[in-house]
């Protein structure tokens, strides 16, 4: 009888080992499937990475490329936008400009401008102003239209929809006719 007990715990001990080798195997197999995922979200990772990111050699050559500079004091917020632009021809270098244009807010008046360039543009509350060398040539303020000096190409209309309009235009011979339009035509 304890032969047989003993045979008995052999043979448990023989299905254990058995057990332990299935259960061994399927681990293996297990830890392969999840190397496998692991890799796969690695490369995904890094693929997502590099189509959602700039690399910072990247980001410094677009700094070079394009610069702003906010400066704010008690008088006024300003912004300079520097910008290099290339020509590619022949010399890349030989091509290369620098461009310097700016906002610049002053309270409830904004300028447009560009450095070393006689041409400002101002607007304010109460009208917008077209400068040279910082004296108004013209604006417009209070539905009013004010200029300098003005050059009309084609045809100057006086009037409105409602009384009719005169054409003011010129003349092959030179000379200029003031032609009356019906509203209702």
């Amino acid at each position: 009888m304890a032969i047989i007990t003993s045979c008995q715990a052999s043979f448990q001990s023989f299905e254990d080992y058995e057990q332990a080798v299935e259960d061994l195997e399927a681990l293996k197999v297990n830890v392969k499937e999840c190397y496998s995922e692991i890799t796969k979200t690695s490369e995904q990772i890094t693929s997502s990475v590099r189509e959602e990111y700039v690399s910072k050699s990247e980001m410094e050559l677009i700094q070079q490329d394009f610069q702003t500079s906010i400066t704010q004091n008690s008088s006024e917020i300003r912004m300079d936008f520097t910008a290099i632009t290339n020509e590619i021809k022949e010399n890349v270098s030989e091509n290369q400009t620098l461009l310097e244009e700016y906002i610049r807010f002053k309270g409830a008046l904004i300028e447009l401008g560009k450095v070393g360039n006689a041409f400002t543009a101002e607007l304010s509350n109460e009208e917008l102003a077209f400068k040279e060398n910082g004296q108004r040539i013209a604006y417009i303020s209070n539905q009013i239209l004010v200029i300098t000096n003005a050059e009309i190409r084609n045809k100057l209309s006086l009037g409105n929809e409602s009384r009719g309009w005169f054409d003011f235009l010129p003349r092959t011979s030179g000379n200029l006719s003031i032609k009356w339009r019906d509203p209702t035509a």
